[in-house]
Protein backbone atom coordinates (compact mmCIF):
# COMPACT_ATOMS: atom_id res chain seq x y z
CA UNK A 1 0.00 0.00 0.00
CA UNK A 2 1.66 3.43 -0.94
CA UNK A 3 0.21 6.25 1.69
CA UNK A 4 1.88 8.27 0.06
CA UNK A 5 -0.23 8.18 -3.33
CA UNK A 6 -2.77 8.03 -1.39
CA UNK A 7 -2.35 11.55 -0.01
CA UNK A 8 -1.48 13.04 -3.66
CA UNK A 9 -4.73 11.45 -4.77
CA UNK A 10 -6.57 13.26 -2.12
CA UNK A 11 -4.41 16.41 -2.59
CA UNK A 12 -5.02 16.46 -5.51
CA UNK A 13 -8.83 16.09 -5.31
CA UNK A 14 -8.86 18.75 -2.78
CA UNK A 15 -6.91 21.25 -5.30
CA UNK A 16 -9.27 20.40 -8.04
CA UNK A 17 -12.30 21.12 -5.56
CA UNK A 18 -10.64 24.54 -5.03
CA UNK A 19 -9.98 25.30 -8.08
CA UNK A 20 -13.73 24.48 -9.31
CA UNK A 21 -14.94 26.95 -6.18
CA UNK A 22 -12.69 30.08 -7.18
CA UNK A 23 -14.05 29.44 -10.82
CA UNK A 24 -17.69 29.54 -9.25
CA UNK A 25 -16.86 32.67 -6.91
CA UNK A 26 -15.04 34.39 -9.89
CA UNK A 27 -18.13 34.44 -11.76
CA UNK A 28 -20.52 35.56 -8.64
CA UNK A 29 -18.14 38.54 -8.45
CA UNK A 30 -17.13 37.11 -4.85
CA UNK A 31 -14.16 35.51 -2.70
CA UNK A 32 -14.01 31.84 -2.40
CA UNK A 33 -13.92 32.63 1.19
CA UNK A 34 -17.30 34.17 0.98
CA UNK A 35 -18.58 30.96 -0.26
CA UNK A 36 -17.47 28.65 2.03
CA UNK A 37 -19.55 30.84 4.92
CA UNK A 38 -22.13 30.76 2.69
CA UNK A 39 -22.06 27.35 2.28
CA UNK A 40 -21.86 26.60 5.54
CA UNK A 41 -24.57 28.87 6.87
CA UNK A 42 -26.81 27.11 4.67
CA UNK A 43 -26.20 24.12 6.33
CA UNK A 44 -25.59 24.69 9.80
CA UNK A 45 -28.14 24.37 12.74
CA UNK A 46 -29.23 27.30 14.67
CA UNK A 47 -26.97 26.63 17.70
CA UNK A 48 -23.93 27.23 15.40
CA UNK A 49 -24.98 30.03 13.19
CA UNK A 50 -22.22 32.55 14.98
CA UNK A 51 -19.31 34.47 13.75
CA UNK A 52 -17.09 32.16 16.20
CA UNK A 53 -18.73 28.76 14.63
CA UNK A 54 -18.27 30.00 11.14
CA UNK A 55 -14.03 30.29 12.37
CA UNK A 56 -14.26 27.37 13.69
CA UNK A 57 -15.42 25.50 11.10
CA UNK A 58 -13.56 27.44 8.33
CA UNK A 59 -10.18 27.17 9.70
CA UNK A 60 -9.65 31.15 9.75
CA UNK A 61 -9.30 33.78 12.19
CA UNK A 62 -11.73 36.29 13.57
CA UNK A 63 -10.62 39.39 11.38
CA UNK A 64 -10.34 37.07 8.24
CA UNK A 65 -14.02 35.72 8.97
CA UNK A 66 -15.25 39.49 10.41
CA UNK A 67 -14.25 40.58 7.25
CA UNK A 68 -15.82 37.67 4.86
CA UNK A 69 -18.76 38.25 7.14
CA UNK A 70 -19.21 42.40 6.46
CA UNK A 71 -18.67 41.63 2.90
CA UNK A 72 -21.58 39.45 2.15
CA UNK A 73 -23.68 41.62 5.15
CA UNK A 74 -22.95 45.07 3.03
CA UNK A 75 -24.25 42.81 -0.56
CA UNK A 76 -27.43 41.52 0.76
CA UNK A 77 -26.40 38.12 1.56
CA UNK A 78 -27.22 37.25 5.18
CA UNK A 79 -27.98 39.80 8.10
CA UNK A 80 -26.63 40.04 12.04
CA UNK A 81 -29.23 39.00 14.60
CA UNK A 82 -29.02 39.29 18.21
CA UNK A 83 -29.94 36.33 20.17
CA UNK A 84 -33.19 37.03 22.25
CA UNK A 85 -32.32 34.86 25.80
CA UNK A 86 -28.59 36.22 24.92
CA UNK A 87 -28.08 39.73 23.58
CA UNK A 88 -24.06 39.85 23.84
CA UNK A 89 -24.72 36.48 21.30
CA UNK A 90 -24.69 37.33 17.36
CA UNK A 91 -26.14 35.18 15.37
CA UNK A 92 -26.05 35.17 10.87
CA UNK A 93 -29.24 34.51 9.00
CA UNK A 94 -29.07 34.32 5.53
CA UNK A 95 -31.41 36.85 3.64
CA UNK A 96 -33.18 35.36 0.43
CA UNK A 97 -30.63 36.76 -1.86
CA UNK A 98 -27.55 34.40 0.24
CA UNK A 99 -30.67 31.54 0.28
CA UNK A 100 -30.76 31.83 -3.77
CA UNK A 101 -27.02 31.85 -4.48
CA UNK A 102 -26.52 28.77 -1.78
CA UNK A 103 -28.94 26.85 -4.24
CA UNK A 104 -27.29 28.04 -7.42
CA UNK A 105 -23.59 26.88 -6.10
CA UNK A 106 -25.45 23.28 -6.12
CA UNK A 107 -26.03 23.33 -9.50
CA UNK A 108 -22.81 24.83 -10.43
CA UNK A 109 -20.90 22.06 -8.50
CA UNK A 110 -23.06 19.58 -10.58
CA UNK A 111 -22.14 16.66 -7.62
CA UNK A 112 -23.84 14.49 -9.49
CA UNK A 113 -21.81 14.15 -12.20
CA UNK A 114 -19.24 14.49 -10.61
CA UNK A 115 -19.89 10.97 -8.76
CA UNK A 116 -21.90 9.28 -11.28
CA UNK A 117 -18.96 6.86 -12.48
CA UNK A 118 -19.00 5.28 -9.27
CA UNK A 119 -21.14 2.60 -8.44
CA UNK A 120 -23.53 2.50 -5.52
CA UNK A 121 -20.88 -0.08 -3.16
CA UNK A 122 -18.55 2.03 -4.50
CA UNK A 123 -19.78 5.26 -3.32
CA UNK A 124 -20.74 3.80 -0.06
CA UNK A 125 -17.12 2.42 1.02
CA UNK A 126 -15.67 5.58 -0.06
CA UNK A 127 -17.66 7.55 1.65
CA UNK A 128 -16.89 5.12 4.84
CA UNK A 129 -13.39 5.49 4.19
CA UNK A 130 -13.64 9.64 4.23
CA UNK A 131 -15.95 9.66 7.04
CA UNK A 132 -12.96 7.39 9.03
CA UNK A 133 -10.07 9.64 7.85
CA UNK A 134 -12.16 12.75 8.33
CA UNK A 135 -12.81 11.79 12.35
CA UNK A 136 -9.58 10.78 12.51
CA UNK A 137 -7.91 13.64 11.37
CA UNK A 138 -10.13 15.76 13.47
CA UNK A 139 -8.93 14.05 16.73
CA UNK A 140 -5.57 14.44 15.92
CA UNK A 141 -5.89 18.02 15.48
CA UNK A 142 -8.27 18.58 18.25
CA UNK A 143 -11.03 19.81 15.63
CA UNK A 144 -14.83 19.90 16.72
CA UNK A 145 -16.73 17.10 14.46
CA UNK A 146 -19.60 19.66 13.30
CA UNK A 147 -21.52 16.61 12.07
CA UNK A 148 -24.69 16.15 11.35
CA UNK A 149 -27.58 16.00 14.52
CA UNK A 150 -29.00 12.76 13.74
CA UNK A 151 -25.45 11.16 14.48
CA UNK A 152 -24.42 13.02 17.83
CA UNK A 153 -24.71 11.39 21.11
CA UNK A 154 -26.63 13.72 22.84
CA UNK A 155 -30.18 13.50 20.27
CA UNK A 156 -32.61 11.91 22.55
CA UNK A 157 -35.78 10.48 20.62
CA UNK A 158 -39.24 11.65 21.87
CA UNK A 159 -43.08 9.62 21.80
CA UNK A 160 -43.45 11.84 18.26
CA UNK A 161 -41.64 10.87 15.13
CA UNK A 162 -41.10 14.25 14.19
CA UNK A 163 -39.53 15.61 17.06
CA UNK A 164 -36.60 15.19 18.89
CA UNK A 165 -34.78 16.56 21.45
CA UNK A 166 -31.19 18.40 22.04
CA UNK A 167 -29.73 16.35 25.22
CA UNK A 168 -27.27 19.46 25.72
CA UNK A 169 -29.63 22.68 25.14
CA UNK A 170 -33.20 20.30 26.28
CA UNK A 171 -34.65 22.01 23.40
CA UNK A 172 -37.14 20.14 20.72
CA UNK A 173 -35.74 20.10 17.49
CA UNK A 174 -38.06 19.21 14.09
CA UNK A 175 -36.66 16.23 12.36
CA UNK A 176 -35.54 18.33 9.17
CA UNK A 177 -33.24 20.29 11.58
CA UNK A 178 -31.65 17.00 12.83
CA UNK A 179 -30.45 16.83 9.05
CA UNK A 180 -28.52 20.59 9.98
CA UNK A 181 -24.44 20.24 11.11
CA UNK A 182 -23.69 21.65 14.88
CA UNK A 183 -21.00 23.02 16.15
CA UNK A 184 -21.35 20.57 19.40
CA UNK A 185 -21.73 17.65 18.06
CA UNK A 186 -20.17 14.19 19.22
CA UNK A 187 -20.48 10.76 18.03
CA UNK A 188 -22.10 8.56 19.96
CA UNK A 189 -18.94 6.05 22.37
CA UNK A 190 -19.66 1.87 20.83
CA UNK A 191 -21.44 1.02 23.90
CA UNK A 192 -24.20 4.01 23.92
CA UNK A 193 -26.76 3.94 21.43
CA UNK A 194 -28.99 6.62 20.20
CA UNK A 195 -32.46 5.18 20.73
CA UNK A 196 -32.62 6.78 23.98
CA UNK A 197 -36.58 8.38 24.67
CA UNK A 198 -36.85 12.42 26.08
CA UNK A 199 -39.52 13.25 28.80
Amino acid sequence: MDKQKLFQLLERVGTLLRAEERKSATTLNLHPAHLQVLRYLAQCNRYSDTPMAVSEYLGTTKGTTSQSLLVLQRQGYLRKKSDPKDRRVVHLELMPKGRALTRKLALLANKEKTLAGLATAELQVTQQVLERLLCDLQKANHHRTFGQCHTCRYLLTTHDKQLFRCGLTQELLRAEETLKICQDHAFPSPSRSLEITAN
